[in-house]
């Protein structure tokens, strides 16, 4: 487009001299009313006057206007001398000019015709059909119209030589965000309630071992004191020892992980209507993380230690 303006202004005195041969050989009328000649004057005024409208207009980025100025001196009625100036320019015109095609969807997500399309407050058409429009290049606002529906606008920077362009909309409420915010909401609590039960089996599994090695562990020390008492052996004692030091340690794991059950339950269930009464929002929200634990287990002298921490 830029070599076109180039060859435009460089050959804009010929184009002068041209249009000026053209005027003038134009033959005088004494009688306004004689068809013939009056005519051929008049038409060789327009086609003058088209020739010259339609470089300014094309230098002026009014490529529509342009065209329709160019299409008339590249037409028969006007001179020959016109013509292959008023082709070679219209092609360039036709290359530049942009196109755009309208698209709209109703309230149910399916394409709609109905629809009336303004461009910069002029109406460029008054239903959809899928076909392309020439538009000139720079920023425009499309208004789109449906009865029963409030107005949508779209501001759309087109340039030169952008062909089919889609301009679309779309009327379809979505409420989907709301759906899936409550959804990604509901995975803590359930994760919470299954850690809980996990847990809680574990420290059930504790006290069994603890009662189970607790009642062993007693027995054979009520057997070493009747047997040897006061005289027994470390081979003998040691092993009464650390059966009774593990079901400590059993008691302790039982206990906590019975305690911290407890906990992660009650603070999943009361979550829950928190959130399911929370107002929703479309704005993203970082993931929640579940509760967290630790377990500190050691033995310690005399016995065992059991240590719990983490973040509810």
């Amino acid at each position: 487009m830029s070599r076109s303006m180039g060859r435009v202004t460089s050959g804009a005195v010929m184009a002068s001299l041209l249009v000026a041969v053209v005027t003038s050989s134009a033959p005088a009328s004494a009688d306004p009313h004689e068809t013939s000649s009056g005519t051929g004057s008049s038409s060789k005024a327009v086609c003058a006057d088209a020739y010259k409208a339609g470089q300014t207009l094309r230098k002026n980025g009014s490529l529509r206007r342009a065209r329709e100025s160019l299409l008339l001196c590249a037409s028969d009625r006007c001179p020959s001398v016109l013509q292959p100036d008023c082709m070679r320019w219209l092609t360039e015109v036709e290359a530049a000019l942009p196109t755009v095609s309208f698209a709209a969807k109703g309230p149910d997500g399916k394409d709609v015709m109905n629809v009336r399309v303004s461009m910069d407050g002029e109406v460029v058409t008054d239903a959809l059909d899928g076909k392309s429009v020439p538009v000139d290049p720079g920023q425009h606002t499309f208004k789109f119209e449906r009865a029963g529906e409030s107005p949508l606008e779209q501001q759309v920077v087109l340039r030169e030589g952008e062909k089919a362009r889609v301009v679309s909309v779309s009327w379809a409420k979505a409420a989907e965000p709301t759906a899936t915010m409550h959804a990604s909401d509901a995975a803590p609590s359930s994760g919470g309630r299954t850690a809980a039960y996990i847990i809680g089996g574990i420290g059930v599994a504790g006290l069994a071992t603890f009662t189970t090695l607790a009642i062993h562990g007693m027995s054979r020390r009520s057997e070493l004191e009747k047997e040897c008492f006061g005289s027994c052996t470390e081979a003998q004692v040691d092993p009464v020892k650390t059966e009774l030091l593990v079901a400590d340690v059993a008691l302790g794991v039982g206990v906590a992980a019975i305690g911290v059950a407890t906990v992660l339950f009650l603070t999943s269930g009361s979550s829950s209507p928190e959130r399911a009464s929370s107002a929703p929002t479309t704005a993203t929200r970082p993931a929640r993380r579940g509760p967290s634990f630790a377990l500190d287990v050691g033995p310690r002298t005399g016995g065992a230690a059991v240590g719990v921490s983490g973040r509810f």
